[in-house]
């Protein structure tokens, strides 16, 4: 298992690397899967002051809403997003969304398996690692004792072949081979 330190950077307004015909605006973008073969992007739309409402593109298909439903659940300020790893690699972003508590999702694809993996969280800190494995990821978030657990950790876990995730409390972090992803 390989660990991803996922370090927040305010990526919005810096990383802009194109504007859509359509009007959205191309935040970011990552290669993903152990070969390279597929492509994430994340866009955003309809800014209103500081928010805009933020899509995902897989693989060039047309864009979805972050969140399913309506538009405003994908209105989001302060997001921070980062394509992190090295040979698996994901796309990790988090914000104020709709919830009092930091928004976000880690997406990747899982080459052994064949699909996009999916992890949504809501929680009052922002992720700090991702552990990418063939049997699925997990997703990294400290918790300093103001959560419904004394515990260090909040681990959100994505199983390959399941297709849900489930969230636990530790204090240990995943045993892996560590990588430290640093971004821009």
């Amino acid at each position: 298992m390989r660990l991803i330190t996922f370090i927040p950077v305010v990526l919005i307004g810096f990383v802009t690397t194109s504007a859509l015909a359509d009007g959205m605006t191309v935040v970011t973008s990552c290669t993903v899967g152990s070969n390279g073969g597929h492509a994430l992007s994340l866009l955003r739309d309809h800014p209103i002051g500081g928010t805009a409402v933020y899509y995902v593109g897989k693989d060039g298909a047309e864009p979805v809403r972050l969140y399913a439903g309506d538009s405003d659940k994908s209105r989001g300020d302060d997001v921070l997003a980062a394509c992190v790893g090295t040979i698996g690699r994901a796309l990790v972003l988090s914000g104020e969304f709709t919830s009092n508590y930091i928004q976000g999702v880690a997406i990747r694809y899982n080459t052994r398996s064949q699909r996009w993996e999916r992890i949504d969280f809501a929680e009052r800190e922002r992720p700090e690692s991702v552990y990418l494995d063939i049997r699925g990821f997990t997703l990294l978030i400290p918790n300093h004792g103001r959560n419904e657990s004394g515990k260090r950790f909040i681990l959100y876990r994505y199983e390959s072949g399941k297709g849900d995730v489930t969230q636990i409390y530790s204090d240990r972090r995943p045993q892996s081979e560590v990588v430290k992803i640093r971004t821009q």
